[in-house]
């Protein structure tokens, strides 16, 4: 079974503009906590963008604007093959918008739960493309935060991650440590020590549903203990991923959020399904202790080095990524999908 997209957009709803800036809103593609992403057409591009756009009950919201404005900044900093090129942006505007360009395709999770798990080269170029896509992430100061099979898209020419909608730039990893040991020399001296900083409104109830936001299922260990989320966080997600992609479901399983909590921190994974290669670096990507996981660049040779050898001799890992995905990722085959129907009533009323 090939991997299809869905074969037409769905209807504008009432509510929904009929347009963003200078692009026009054709259909909805799907949406979320913070926004809508719509496809849009303009002047002098041929085919669709996908327009995302903020909801209007947010607008107004200044910690929204910021996330927004985070999230185009973000787009514009990372140069990936498995990325979605960013356009244009405009988050001044009443309802603040960025524009991408439109990748056609299923999800992840719709194709792997609906029709079959990856298999061979298909497994093998999800796995290099998707920790192409981390390492030019994190190369831009970025954590992701939010991998999982609903924001991979199997495209034509490869899997495209996608939603940086929660990501963040990378804490320093050693910041509460500092603090913490400043406190003690304070108090060892009989100094009061100052209180610790904290952004101004946010609370500490506040810092840590922030520091969860994620999936249940889909949040690494150390995010469950509090403590700092790093690039190594994402290399936890892009196992389970992959494992995902495998076993046909999700490495941890389903329950509750405190079920999987547990079972995150605590189990390990199912990884049915896995060749013995990708499984060896699936669960080193898994392991709970972030310093025992590989990073994405360590990840992405191993990966390459189980594809075998390329056509031209001293290649780089990107052109590697590239010829690997050109010759094994043979499983899609996506067309534009078609513009929605017309409602009835806009039939009815072209015939009186």
């Amino acid at each position: 079974m090939r991997a299809r997209g869905p074969r037409r957009l769905r209807r504008l709803l009432p509510e929904d503009p009929p347009s963003m800036g200078p692009y026009r809103l054709i259909g909805r593609i799907g949406s979320g906590g913070m926004g809508t992403v719509y496809a849009g057409v303009a002047d002098g591009i041929d085919g669709y963008l996908a327009v995302k756009v903020i909801h209007g009950e947010h607008a107004a919201n200044p910690e929204f604007r910021r996330k927004f404005a985070r999230e185009a900044r973000l787009m514009v900093r990372v140069d990936s093959l498995c990325v979605p090129r960013f356009i244009h942006a405009d988050v001044e505007a009443e309802r603040p918008w960025l524009v991408t360009e439109f990748v056609a395709g299923p999800t992840l999770r719709h194709h792997v739960e609906r029709f079959a798990p990856l298999r061979g080269g298909m497994l093998l170029g999800l796995a290099a493309g998707t920790v192409e896509a981390l390492r030019a992430i994190h190369f831009a100061g970025i954590v992701h935060r939010d991998l999982k099979p609903s924001n991979v898209i199997l495209s034509t020419t490869g899997p495209k991650v996608l939603d940086f909608g929660i990501a963040q730039a990378e804490e320093d990893p050693t910041l509460y440590l500092r603090l913490r040991r400043m406190h003690q020399q304070a108090r060892a001296r009989g100094v009061t020590p100052p209180p610790r900083p904290m952004r101004p409104g946010r609370s500490p109830a506040a810092a840590l549903r922030r520091s969860l936001a994620g999936t249940p299922g889909w949040i690494s260990p150390e995010q469950y203990r509090g403590q700092p989320v790093t690039e190594r966080s994402d290399v936890f997600l892009w196992g389970a991923l992959v494992a995902f992609a495998a076993a046909r479901h999700d490495p941890f399983g389903h329950g509750s959020p405190q079920e999987l909590a547990h079972r995150v921190v605590h189990e390990e994974p199912d990884l049915d399904g896995l060749p013995p290669g990708l499984e060896r670096l699936v669960l080193a990507a898994m392991a709970k202790n972030p310093a025992d996981r590989p990073t994405p660049g360590e990840l992405l040779r191993e990966v390459l080095s189980l594809a075998g050898p390329v056509s031209a001799p001293g290649a780089g890992e990107r052109q590697r990524v590239r010829e690997l995905l050109e010759r094994e990722w043979t499983g899609v085959s996506v067309r534009l999908p078609k513009p929605p129907r017309r409602p009835l009533r806009e039939w009815l009323g072209a015939g009186s």
